[in-house]
């Protein structure tokens, strides 16, 4: 039997001090690449450790970081001399000069020549996020963020973004700064604000995606009639659809939604929506002094309701599948779980509830998503772990079974934000993760094709 040649990696404390010697770092508005290559059979044995900074003077006094490498661990012992290419498969972490910015990373789409991620910092003059676009190359590096002044305006990004292939324009909500009401915000590749236009009428955005018209789903909260709204809005900022749900006499949850912006990154509220087919609409919000998940075509009432247990007990993620079911990610309490196919006939997600899904921590995000292959479809959980790493589990879409785990992470904790299927069935995952523990940066993973058929087979 013909042995697999195998690679190995030597270097020496001197080749590691030359090469961080002579690499220039060049900011862009303060981002530059931490850390970035393929990954290697997971990056819990590749990933580098970061174990030290020091602070460097350049540029009349900006302040940014420049990696030392007190250990530096890299497991290339057992990899094949084929790798995957940049464009097909990498990992990056992005720096920024700012050292004490934090951020909460809301999506990511892919653009025709590369990637653009949408995230909320930190403001000074606002407790709600400020936004930030950052766009990257195809290979992952970065090229630009976003410098139009006219964002300052508007804060407390929402997901899922779209992006209009047509004439290559991305959509997202916001709210504006001044006010409550919600805002459309259109922006090219080139981070300029196209478009931002007031939604009147439409407060406190919460959720959004978009439906197989080609329209766009928000969902929100009006803080004077006390109701959770599902709207339905055209790319030119008209409203098409719109129904109104009482969360229940007398109940005023604003103080949960503010919190829920404000607390993004500790004990964020579940809130999505989309659609299952042309016509019939879904979000998880606040209905009937509980946090429920609601059907809705638009009518008066709603079509179906599973409903939650105040905010104790409810559904984190959803997606439909043929034949009336649904992929379910649900929480009771502290407890988590994940049923890859249910028909949600309940009422009530106490009667739904499995038993706790001990690996994953308290508070997870959660994203569910489909992934196909030549020979099967799969059902796929993004979610963090106790061990503070973002897991990927893949759920047979016939039988049911897992037929494989992809962890993402090793040391520091990473935070999940987004995930994508890419146009050529690579998996983008993109969150943030706390470089030396401490300094909290946007990661972005895509796992090629070919390594996603190694973690199945």
């Amino acid at each position: 039997m013909k042995q697999k040649k195998k690679s190995t990696f030597k270097i020496s404390l001197k080749t590691i001090f030359e090469f961080f010697k002579n690499t220039p770092i060049i900011p862009s508005r303060g981002y530059f690449p931490l850390w970035s290559g393929p990954p290697k059979r997971g990056l819990g044995e590749d990933f580098m450790k970061f174990c030290s900074f020091k602070s460097i003077l350049i540029n009349n006094h900006i302040k940014i970081f420049k990696t030392t490498l007190i250990g530096l661990v890299i497991c290339l012992s057992s990899c094949s001399e084929e790798e995957p290419s940049l464009t097909e498969s990498f990992f990056k972490i992005y720096d920024n000069s700012n050292f004490d910015l934090s951020y909460d990373p809301i999506d990511v789409v892919e653009i025709i020549d590369g990637y653009i991620i949408l995230t909320g910092t930190e403001q000074d003059n606002s407790d709600f996020d400020g936004i930030q676009l950052i766009r990257l190359d195809a290979e992952g590096n970065f090229v630009s963020s976003s410098l139009d002044s006219e964002l300052n305006n508007y804060e407390a990004p929402i997901g899922d973004m779209y992006f209009d292939a047509t004439d290559s324009t991305i959509y997202f909500f916001a709210k504006n700064a001044a006010t409550t009401d919600a805002v459309l915000i259109s922006v090219n590749p080139s981070l300029e604000v196209q478009n931002a236009t007031l939604l009147g009428g439409i407060n406190y955005p919460l959720s959004a995606s978009s439906t197989s018209s080609g329209t766009l789903l928000i969902q929100s909260y009006d803080p004077v009639s006390l109701q959770t709204e599902i709207s339905e809005i055209t790319l030119g900022a008209s409203v098409n659809n719109t129904a109104q749900y009482s969360i229940g006499a007398g109940d005023d949850v604003e103080e949960d939604v503010i919190n829920h912006f404000l607390e993004a990154n500790v004990n964020p509220l579940p809130f999505f929506c989309g659609e299952i087919s042309p016509g019939n609409y879904y979000f998880n919000g606040f209905y009937n002094y509980s946090f429920s998940l609601v059907f809705t075509n638009f009518g008066g009432s709603p079509t179906g309701v599973v409903s939650g247990q105040a905010t104790n007990a409810g559904l984190r993620a959803m997606m439909p599948l043929s034949g009336g079911s649904f992929a379910i990610a649900g929480f009771q309490y502290d407890d988590n779980y994940q049923l890859s196919s249910n028909p949600l006939s309940a009422g009530n997600v106490g009667d739904i509830y499995p038993g706790n899904m001990t690996e994953l921590r308290p508070y997870t995000t959660t994203k569910i998503f489909s992934y196909s292959t030549t020979s099967s479809t799969y059902t796929v959980f993004a979610s963090e772990t106790k061990g503070n790493q973002v897991a990927l589990h893949f759920y047979n879409s016939g039988t049911g079974e897992i037929e494989g785990v992809h962890y993402i992470g090793y040391l520091n904790r990473f935070n999940l934000g987004s995930v994508k299927v890419t146009e050529d069935e690579s998996i983008l995952v993109m969150g943030t993760t706390f470089v030396a523990g401490r300094f909290e940066r946007i990661f972005l993973n895509k796992i090629s094709k070919s390594e996603i058929g190694g973690i199945l087979n």
